[in-house]
């Protein structure tokens, strides 16, 4: 029994040497990223040229610890986005890889003509997350990324930052490449990207910008966006400034000795809930029901808010006054033709027979549909203390 154990043992010790020396050997055919040999690209932008190639910058965290710039900027032109990077490629000492890209921008002129061609070639690139942040630029993407910063650092992770804090804090919608062609290819919705501008030395995001399919058609305020989310669906940080009457606490508020007929109010949301019913078929006729409780944070009037039936006029004016700008909001989406709310679908989830529905045939009927607000205000508490 024991020459028996010696051999098993002498065997599947050269079986395991085998294994080990074959790992090795298919482990160093793979393609080795070497990071000292590679550049990682942490922003891109897209520009649409005046004969028709598009050009694309990207910029680069500088690794050499003695370079007088900390970062790297590279451009080029192209018909595809792939065929920018190789040309890219021939500008560096490094290969450049796109693992970690945080936000793609896009010219706003690029975005008028259409995205979906470019964008799909990011999104079946393998090596970049579809968690990237897709944005317009109001202007050049070029311009916008060699501007001089003087404390931004890498303008790269500083877009990112911009947008994901704005995101967390549900001041305006989500839009990964992945949200978006999840938006583009569903029938009832369109995508939307954040609009990026750029004051001196600041970047700010303006707004939202709002595709028709592929192709921007306009763009809606941040102040706006946040209706649409109350419309669209529950959240629970977002903030909010509005205005109501004055007349109606029975007192005018005064600043600077001028009469003012308003009285301003911010607000921030603590939950919502929202729910969109389809009442009437043909033409389109939608209830939208909304609650919210809010906390007052700031007013333009010194009132007593421990009053209840002052707190009771102060939640009826805030629903008229949220419904009415509602209102005004699908006014200007109908407008532009465009339903990044959904509406499209609930009416093809609530109607029979609609599920081949075409985006063509939906907004003919968005244009004609009718929208009734029912909102519902609780004031819950005021001040950051109560």
């Amino acid at each position: 029994m024991l020459p028996d154990r010696k051999h098993w043992l002498r065997l599947s010790k050269r079986l395991f040497a085998v294994w080990c020396s074959g790992f090795l050997i298919l482990a160093g055919c793979t393609d080795r990223q070497i990071f000292d040999e590679t550049g990682l690209a942490t922003a891109v932008g897209y520009d649409l040229l005046k004969d028709g190639n598009i050009r694309g910058t990207a910029i680069m965290p500088s690794i050499n610890p003695e370079a007088k710039e900390k970062i790297q900027l590279f451009s080029a032109t192209g018909e595809t986005s792939k065929a920018i990077r190789d040309r890219v490629n021939l500008q560096s000492d490094k290969r450049v890889l796109g693992g970690q890209i945080r936000v793609a921008l896009y010219s706003e002129n690029l975005a008028k003509r259409g995205l979906g061609s470019i964008v799909d070639t990011l999104y079946r690139d393998s090596s970049i997350s579809s968690r990237v942040y897709l944005c317009v630029f109001e202007g050049e993407t070029y311009d916008m990324l060699t501007y001089p910063y003087t404390e931004q650092g890498n303008i790269g992770i500083y877009l990112y930052r911009l947008v994901e804090q704005n995101i967390e804090g549900e001041k305006i919608p989500s839009s990964t490449m992945h949200e978006f062609f999840r938006a583009y290819y569903d029938k009832g919705i369109d995508p939307i990207m954040p609009y990026i501008a750029r004051k001196g030395n600041e970047l700010e995001i303006k707004g939202i910008a709002l595709f028709q399919g592929d192709r921007c058609v306009g763009w809606i305020t941040p102040k706006e966006a946040f209706l649409i989310k109350l419309m669209h669906g529950k959240f629970s940080i977002g903030s909010y400034d509005t205005s109501v009457p004055a007349h109606i606490f029975g007192k005018e508020p005064k600043s600077g000795g001028n009469k003012k007929d308003h009285v301003q109010l911010v607000f921030d949301t603590i939950s919502s809930h929202s729910k969109i019913k389809l009442t009437q078929v043909s033409p389109p006729i939608f209830d939208i029901h909304i609650r919210f409780n809010a906390r007052i944070l700031e007013l333009t009037l010194p009132l007593k808010l421990e009053n209840a039936k002052l707190m009771k006029i102060m939640e009826h004016a805030l629903e008229k006054e949220i419904e009415k700008e509602l209102k005004k909001v699908v006014s200007k989406l109908q407008g532009l033709n465009v339903d990044p709310a959904g509406f499209g679908m609930v009416y093809r989830a609530n109607r029979r027979g609609m599920a081949n529905m075409t985006q063509e045939e939906w907004r003919k009927m968005f244009k004609e549909a009718t929208f009734r607000f029912h909102v519902k205000s609780t004031i819950i508490r005021n001040g950051v203390m109560d």
